[in-house]
């Protein structure tokens, strides 16, 4: 297989996606909020992601070009986890943050800012008693996070019925991007049960579990542009309520 198939067959389409995601939301921060810190760090998280999904495929393609280009064999680099290991890291943090300034209601806040920190606490020492920090992204973080971004969403729901945003809940950009993000951790965290008791041997497995991140990974990008486009309709009242506007 060579380097084009490879990627077309296995990062081709939510790499366009993420990619787009990424310039939309620029293009939405420098046009229509500029100094909105909400969606100016949102900005910077979409650019991130698709930096280190894209960064993450080094090891694969090193290995199909059977390591011509760079001879990483035996060495930590040789192996993508870590990268994925720093986006758990990351993703902890950011959410933390975003929902803690989304979601509307002090209370609902607090518990955003509590379970943020508990789970961060929790990840750390999760990486610090595994010994494979730079060969495997670590299932049992992925898992805690999946949880954490799961309630934090639920959090969200609810703080939106409780508020006077329900009257107009579809204009804002949180609601489509708050849906996509659940649907992706509610139907890939699961997977990371039964992730460390099966290798890449297990294809049925495997095939499955690429499927449903594909799939998810879709659905989140689409209902984040989705979320953008309304936004850009409705800039006023998506700036009135995004927490730290400027």
């Amino acid at each position: 297989m060579n380097l084009v198939q490879w990627f077309f067959e296995n990062a081709g389409l939510y790499f366009f996606y993420e990619l787009a995601v990424a310039i939309i939301g620029t293009y939405f921060y420098f046009y229509q909020a500029r100094g909105n810190v909400l969606f100016k760090c949102l900005m910077i998280f979409f650019w991130w992601t698709w930096f280190a999904d894209s960064f993450a495929k080094y090891a694969a393609i090193l290995y199909l070009n059977e390591y011509k280009m760079l001879d990483v064999r035996n060495t930590i680099f040789e192996r993508d986890g870590w990268i994925y290991n720093l986006v758990h890291i990351v993703s902890i943090v950011f959410y933390t943050w975003f929902f803690n300034r989304l979601i509307p209601g002090e209370s609902l806040r607090k518990i955003v800012k509590y379970l943020g920190i508990f789970v961060a606490v929790v990840s750390l020492i999760l990486f610090f008693i595994s010994d494979d920090f730079w060969i495997v992204s670590n299932a049992d973080v992925a898992f805690v996070k999946g949880l954490m971004i799961i309630l934090f969403c639920v959090l969200c729901f609810l703080g939106l019925i409780s508020s006077d945003q329900i009257i107009s809940f579809y204009k804002f950009f949180g609601f489509y991007f708050t849906i996509g993000i659940f649907v992706f951790y509610l139907l890939t965290t699961p997977l990371f049960i039964y992730t460390k008791y099966f290798t890449w041997d297990s294809y049925d497995f495997s095939m499955l579990r690429i499927f449903i991140v594909k799939s998810c990974n879709v659905v989140l990008y689409s209902l984040s542009m989705i979320g953008y486009l309304v936004a850009m309709k409705h800039k006023d009242l998506n700036l009135k309520y995004s927490k730290d506007a400027t």
